[in-house]
Protein backbone atom coordinates (compact mmCIF):
# COMPACT_ATOMS: atom_id res chain seq x y z
CA UNK A 1 0.00 0.00 0.00
CA UNK A 2 1.21 3.48 -0.78
CA UNK A 3 2.25 5.52 2.29
CA UNK A 4 -0.37 8.28 1.91
CA UNK A 5 -3.12 5.65 1.68
CA UNK A 6 -1.85 3.99 4.87
CA UNK A 7 -1.88 7.34 6.69
CA UNK A 8 -5.39 8.08 5.40
CA UNK A 9 -6.79 4.66 6.39
CA UNK A 10 -5.22 4.33 9.85
CA UNK A 11 -7.92 4.48 12.52
CA UNK A 12 -8.43 2.96 15.96
CA UNK A 13 -10.19 -0.39 15.62
CA UNK A 14 -12.37 -1.59 18.48
CA UNK A 15 -14.30 -4.47 16.88
CA UNK A 16 -12.45 -7.53 15.64
CA UNK A 17 -13.06 -10.77 13.77
CA UNK A 18 -11.95 -14.03 15.35
CA UNK A 19 -9.39 -14.61 12.60
CA UNK A 20 -5.77 -15.58 12.99
CA UNK A 21 -3.03 -13.16 11.92
CA UNK A 22 -0.27 -15.00 10.08
CA UNK A 23 3.01 -15.15 11.99
CA UNK A 24 4.87 -13.48 9.11
CA UNK A 25 2.48 -10.51 9.32
CA UNK A 26 2.90 -10.25 13.11
CA UNK A 27 6.65 -10.27 12.56
CA UNK A 28 6.35 -7.45 10.00
CA UNK A 29 4.32 -5.40 12.47
CA UNK A 30 6.84 -5.96 15.27
CA UNK A 31 9.72 -5.19 12.90
CA UNK A 32 8.12 -1.82 12.14
CA UNK A 33 8.08 -1.13 15.89
CA UNK A 34 11.71 -2.15 16.28
CA UNK A 35 12.63 0.41 13.60
CA UNK A 36 10.95 3.28 15.47
CA UNK A 37 13.06 6.10 16.88
CA UNK A 38 13.98 5.80 20.56
CA UNK A 39 15.38 8.68 22.62
CA UNK A 40 19.18 8.78 22.63
CA UNK A 41 19.08 5.45 20.74
CA UNK A 42 18.62 3.65 24.06
CA UNK A 43 16.92 0.65 22.49
CA UNK A 44 18.22 -1.52 25.32
CA UNK A 45 15.72 0.25 27.61
CA UNK A 46 12.69 -0.92 25.63
CA UNK A 47 11.01 -4.31 25.20
CA UNK A 48 8.19 -5.62 23.02
CA UNK A 49 6.04 -8.57 24.10
CA UNK A 50 3.61 -10.12 21.61
CA UNK A 51 0.76 -12.02 23.26
CA UNK A 52 -1.23 -14.40 21.09
CA UNK A 53 -2.46 -16.58 23.97
CA UNK A 54 -6.11 -15.68 24.56
CA UNK A 55 -6.07 -17.08 28.11
CA UNK A 56 -3.19 -14.79 29.05
CA UNK A 57 -4.88 -11.80 27.43
CA UNK A 58 -7.97 -12.61 29.51
CA UNK A 59 -5.85 -12.80 32.68
CA UNK A 60 -4.57 -9.29 32.00
CA UNK A 61 -8.12 -8.14 31.27
CA UNK A 62 -9.39 -9.62 34.55
CA UNK A 63 -6.66 -7.84 36.49
CA UNK A 64 -7.61 -4.57 34.77
CA UNK A 65 -11.26 -5.13 35.71
CA UNK A 66 -10.27 -5.63 39.34
CA UNK A 67 -8.31 -2.38 39.37
CA UNK A 68 -11.21 -0.31 38.04
CA UNK A 69 -13.74 -2.33 40.05
CA UNK A 70 -15.86 -2.98 36.96
CA UNK A 71 -16.42 -6.63 35.97
CA UNK A 72 -17.76 -5.56 32.57
CA UNK A 73 -14.90 -3.24 31.58
CA UNK A 74 -13.35 -4.24 28.27
CA UNK A 75 -10.36 -1.93 27.68
CA UNK A 76 -8.92 -4.31 25.09
CA UNK A 77 -12.17 -4.60 23.13
CA UNK A 78 -11.97 -8.40 22.87
CA UNK A 79 -8.98 -8.11 20.54
CA UNK A 80 -7.34 -11.44 19.73
CA UNK A 81 -3.78 -10.05 19.95
CA UNK A 82 -2.06 -7.77 22.44
CA UNK A 83 1.39 -6.24 22.13
CA UNK A 84 2.85 -4.71 25.29
CA UNK A 85 5.66 -2.17 25.15
CA UNK A 86 7.74 -2.14 28.32
CA UNK A 87 10.56 0.14 29.41
CA UNK A 88 13.30 0.02 31.97
CA UNK A 89 12.26 1.71 35.20
CA UNK A 90 13.41 5.32 35.11
CA UNK A 91 13.87 5.47 31.30
CA UNK A 92 13.21 9.18 30.80
CA UNK A 93 11.67 9.04 27.31
CA UNK A 94 9.59 5.88 27.83
CA UNK A 95 6.27 7.55 26.97
CA UNK A 96 7.56 9.16 23.80
CA UNK A 97 9.44 6.03 22.74
CA UNK A 98 6.41 3.85 23.32
CA UNK A 99 4.26 6.19 21.24
CA UNK A 100 6.74 6.04 18.35
CA UNK A 101 6.96 2.24 18.51
CA UNK A 102 3.19 1.85 18.62
CA UNK A 103 2.59 4.32 15.80
CA UNK A 104 5.02 2.47 13.53
CA UNK A 105 3.29 -0.83 14.33
CA UNK A 106 -0.16 0.71 13.79
CA UNK A 107 0.86 1.99 10.38
CA UNK A 108 2.28 -1.39 9.37
CA UNK A 109 -0.86 -3.13 10.61
CA UNK A 110 -2.95 -0.76 8.49
CA UNK A 111 -0.73 -1.52 5.50
CA UNK A 112 -1.59 -5.21 6.01
CA UNK A 113 -5.34 -4.43 6.43
CA UNK A 114 -5.11 -5.37 10.12
CA UNK A 115 -6.88 -3.22 12.69
CA UNK A 116 -5.14 -1.76 15.73
CA UNK A 117 -5.79 0.46 18.72
CA UNK A 118 -3.34 2.15 21.09
CA UNK A 119 -4.12 1.09 24.67
CA UNK A 120 -2.87 3.60 27.22
CA UNK A 121 -5.26 4.03 30.13
CA UNK A 122 -5.36 0.39 31.18
CA UNK A 123 -1.59 0.22 31.54
CA UNK A 124 -1.37 3.50 33.41
CA UNK A 125 -3.59 2.00 36.13
CA UNK A 126 -1.35 -1.02 36.70
CA UNK A 127 1.45 -0.61 39.19
CA UNK A 128 4.84 -2.28 39.12
CA UNK A 129 3.46 -5.19 41.13
CA UNK A 130 0.78 -6.23 38.63
CA UNK A 131 0.46 -10.02 38.72
CA UNK A 132 0.84 -10.52 34.98
CA UNK A 133 4.22 -8.77 34.69
CA UNK A 134 6.17 -11.83 35.79
CA UNK A 135 4.71 -13.83 32.88
CA UNK A 136 5.93 -11.29 30.29
CA UNK A 137 9.48 -12.68 30.46
CA UNK A 138 10.97 -9.19 30.44
CA UNK A 139 14.14 -8.15 32.21
CA UNK A 140 14.13 -7.19 35.86
CA UNK A 141 13.32 -3.49 36.34
CA UNK A 142 11.27 -3.37 33.10
CA UNK A 143 7.57 -2.51 33.35
CA UNK A 144 4.68 -2.25 30.87
CA UNK A 145 4.10 1.28 29.60
CA UNK A 146 1.38 0.96 26.96
CA UNK A 147 -0.10 -1.58 24.58
CA UNK A 148 -1.41 -2.13 21.09
CA UNK A 149 -4.31 -4.43 20.31
CA UNK A 150 -4.49 -6.09 16.92
CA UNK A 151 -6.90 -8.11 14.84
CA UNK A 152 -8.74 -8.18 11.58
CA UNK A 153 -11.42 -5.49 11.77
CA UNK A 154 -15.12 -6.34 11.61
CA UNK A 155 -15.52 -3.40 9.25
CA UNK A 156 -13.24 -2.24 6.47
CA UNK A 157 -10.59 0.26 7.56
CA UNK A 158 -11.79 3.66 6.43
CA UNK A 159 -10.01 6.83 7.30
CA UNK A 160 -11.60 9.72 9.09
CA UNK A 161 -11.43 13.36 8.22
CA UNK A 162 -9.18 14.33 11.14
CA UNK A 163 -8.71 18.03 11.75
CA UNK A 164 -6.12 19.68 13.95
CA UNK A 165 -5.93 23.44 13.98
CA UNK A 166 -2.74 24.32 12.11
CA UNK A 167 -1.00 27.67 11.82
CA UNK A 168 1.71 28.45 9.30
CA UNK A 169 4.02 31.33 10.11
CA UNK A 170 6.14 32.78 7.32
Amino acid sequence: MEFDKVIDKRVSTRAFLDKKIEKKDLEKIVDAGVKAPVGKSQYENMAITVITNKEFINEILEEAREIVNDPKANPIYSAPYLIIISAKDGHVTRLEDTACIIENMSLKATDLEIGSCYIRGMFERFDKKARFIEKLNIEKDFYPVHGLILGYPKEELKGKNHRIKTNYID
